[in-house]
């Protein structure tokens, strides 16, 4: 028994001694759980008009985030008379699903069907599909038909990787419009026959290959392709192309960046407005942008030069070799709350019928297009930081450009036959060498995480050289834009823009005197003051509903001349969330 006990202790001793020799040896390491990998669907990908966006200090706004954008010569402001009515989408984040489907009504006409989705293929790979009709309704007070209408096919594929990103996009569009802005006085408002005569609907349509590649731990960092085809109503043609590659080379602790592009620009118009005769504009271009500085530490810096050369043109007055400069400083204080800039470019624009269309929808189809000598375009700011949810910048610009054009109304053709854009109701384009300067000031406040408050102000100072006024550029633009979450439920975004009065030009006709030399009577259009409320309302995890306004306040309440707007515009509307699969 006692023997039996012993050997039971010296078992157990010795296996503790053992157990505790072995723990001794036991490393310590940290392990990881990772549980299995939860799809996140991104953002949709809206396919609009436009495919690009300029690189400027401050970028265009997105659906939520309000920026500001630089204003170009030509007035920024939209167009399109009813368009403020475009459903702002909520991406398929924030509503839970991948897809979405919308439908809305409103008064005068108005009418919005869209289709969207953005689905995953792989952890890499996305397909983004948009579907858009939407009618902008008739204006109440115009005579001859004004309706307005936009449908849209977008298709898009993404891909992304370690090493490499890529966009591609198939975008078509057909935009119709009506020249309805007939002179109140003109006495073709009292002929029902050539009132029923003409042919005013203008119908453009659009086909846009677009493709970019981002390349990473490269110097070639970027690769981008872009292809319109436009055609229109009158039989008016263009062709344009756009391909550019962007280097990055480090050196001696900066970096040096070269960004060749290559521009092709054919547009055909079948009748020049005052002559019997097509018009036809023709260029082919290389613009190489050289760029060398360092933007990562307190003092940001670039500066370099912009080449362009014309290979083949149609315009004599055009310069074969333009070199603009490229400059960009920028320094921060105080932890970097303070921040003086100054940034100043330029370059040739080549200017197209796809561009100038969409500012102004009621352009002739009868332009003559010259490429823009951009001399130099400059912006000299401060910029302060409060956190990271306020922010404030305000300073002066300036502008300098030699062939930059103006849109000017066009005369009454007695001789007409039933060209609906030739009774005084449609736009040409006027070149002139143009000064702007003035200041701008814009904040941005961020009340919480879905919550933002932004506004801007510019002034505009014009100089022409020949034109006696700038036409149809206003003297100041303000905006203000305010987006609120409430409840969780309820989503309601303000958003409002003041235009000052801009000076515009008709043509009188007399009888044996060319139309091209008719004298021309001056006014302005007063001021104009747009604004859009949006209330989102979750009804249910899948389904939402909408109520748009816009009113349009102002003397004359219009944005091109004798294009009338309606006072107030109300849509209606519900959205349906869901997940398609492939």
């Amino acid at each position: 028994m006692i023997k039996s006990f012993y050997r039971l202790f010296l078992f157990l001793t010795f296996s503790f001694v053992y157990s505790q020799d072995d723990d001794a040896n036991i490393k310590v390491e940290k392990i990881t759980v990772s549980k299995s990998y939860a799809p996140e669907l991104t953002n949709i990908i809206k396919i609009r008009s436009s495919t690009s966006v300029k690189d400027m200090i401050l970028s265009d706004n997105i659906s939520v985030t309000y920026k500001l954008i630089d204003t170009p010569v030509i007035s920024t402001f939209q167009p399109n008379k009813a368009s403020p009515l475009t459903l702002q989408r909520n991406s398929s984040k924030d509503l839970d699903f991948n897809s979405q489907f919308d439908f809305g009504l409103g008064t005068f006409g108005q009418s919005n069907i869209d289709l969207s989705s953005n689905i995953d293929f792989d952890q890499s790979q996305e397909l983004g599909l948009d579907i858009i009709n939407t009618n902008y309704g008739n204006i109440e007070s115009s005579i001859i038909n004004s309706d307005e209408s936009r449908f849209i096919f977008g298709i898009n594929h993404i891909y992304s990787s370690k090493k490499i990103q890529s966009l591609h996009k198939l975008f078509l569009e057909n935009h119709s419009v009506n020249y309805y802005g007939i002179e109140s006085q003109s006495v073709v408002l009292s002929d029902p026959f050539i009132l029923n005569k003409i042919i005013s609907k203008q119908l453009r349509s659009k086909v846009n290959l677009f493709s970019r590649w981002k390349i990473y731990n490269s110097f070639l960092k970027e690769a981008e392709l872009d292809f319109i085809l436009l055609d229109d109503s009158f039989d008016s043609k263009e062709e344009k192309v756009d391909f550019k590659i962007d280097f990055l080379f480090p050196i001696l602790g900066a970096n040096l960046q070269v960004i060749p592009k290559f521009s092709y620009v054919n547009s055909f118009f079948k009748e020049d407005y005052f002559k019997n005769i097509s018009v036809k504009s023709f260029y082919t271009r290389v613009e190489t942008l050289i760029k060398f500085g360092n933007i990562e530490n307190k003092l940001k810096y670039q500066f370099g030069g912009k080449f362009n050369y014309f290979l083949k043109k149609s315009n004599l007055d055009t310069p074969d070799i333009f070199i603009s400069p490229e400059l960009m400083i920028a320094y921060g204080l105080n932890n970097s709350r303070f921040q003086a800039y100054l940034k100043v470019d330029g370059g040739i624009e080549i200017n197209d019928y796809s561009t100038l269309s969409f500012l102004n929808p009621y352009i002739s189809p009868s332009s003559n297009l010259i490429p823009t000598q951009n001399l130099y375009n400059g912006r000299f700011g401060f910029k302060l930081f409060f956190d990271s949810e306020i922010k404030f910048n305000l300073g002066t610009h300036f502008q300098k450009r030699n062939n930059s054009y103006l849109f000017k109304r066009y005369a009454y053709d007695p001789n007409l036959t039933n060209e609906g854009y030739k009774l005084a109701n449609s736009y040409g384009l006027v070149y002139d060498n143009i000064s702007k300067y003035g200041f701008f000031a814009d904040t941005s406040i961020y009340l919480g995480k879905e919550n933002f408050l932004g506004i801007e102000i510019i002034q505009n100072t014009y100089r022409t050289s020949q034109e006696s006024h700038p036409w149809n550029l206003p003297e100041f633009e303000g905006r203000i834009n305010i987006d609120l979450n409430i409840f969780k439920k309820v989503r309601v975004n303000i958003n409002s823009r003041i235009l000052g009065k801009r000076p515009v030009t008709y043509r009188q006709v007399f009888l044996n005197q060319a139309l091209e030399n008719s004298p021309t009577e001056l006014k302005y259009l007063s001021r104009l003051s747009q604004v859009k409320f949006e209330i989102n309302y979750k009804l249910a995890p899948e389904w939402r509903a909408y109520m748009r306004s816009q009113l349009n306040l102002g003397k004359d309440k219009m944005l091109w001349d004798f294009y009338y707007l309606n006072q107030n515009l109300l849509l209606f509307g519900i959205r349906y969330g869901f997940n398609l699969r492939l």
